[in-house]
């Protein structure tokens, strides 16, 4: 069922966290511009972290500064959900991956992630 973990994502408020992440052995593998924010993908030690630079997020935000995503790999999407008995829509990532998002009990976001 689940294999490993497949990335993390956070929201920061600058570039910052970019530098600090390529400090710490994360190096960046492709940047994706919106209109609300710049989406950073980076990998180190076969760990992807997804940053979500945005200098005007507001602190009463959904979604607050921080972790936003603990992504989970997974043989099969299909199999993992009916395992855990939960519904989600499949989509395609940023790199034409399959995933869905779950929740915890405590309406914290999961990614399964193939």
């Amino acid at each position: 069922m689940i294999t490993g973990i497949h990335h993390f994502s956070i929201i920061a408020s600058s570039e910052e966290s970019i530098t600090f992440y390529s400090a710490l052995g994360f190096r960046e593998n492709k940047r994706i511009e919106r209109g609300y924010d710049t989406v950073v993908l980076m990998e180190g030690y076969g760990v992807g972290l997804e940053v979500f630079v945005d200098a005007s997020h507001s602190p009463a935000s959904s979604e607050p500064l921080g972790l936003r995503t603990l992504a989970l790999r997974v043989d099969s999407i299909e199999e993992t959900v009916k395992t855990l008995g939960v519904n989600g829509e499949v989509k395609t990532d940023w790199n034409g991956k399959r995933y869905v998002m779950i929740t915890d009990p405590d309406g914290n976001d999961v990614q399964l992630c193939e």
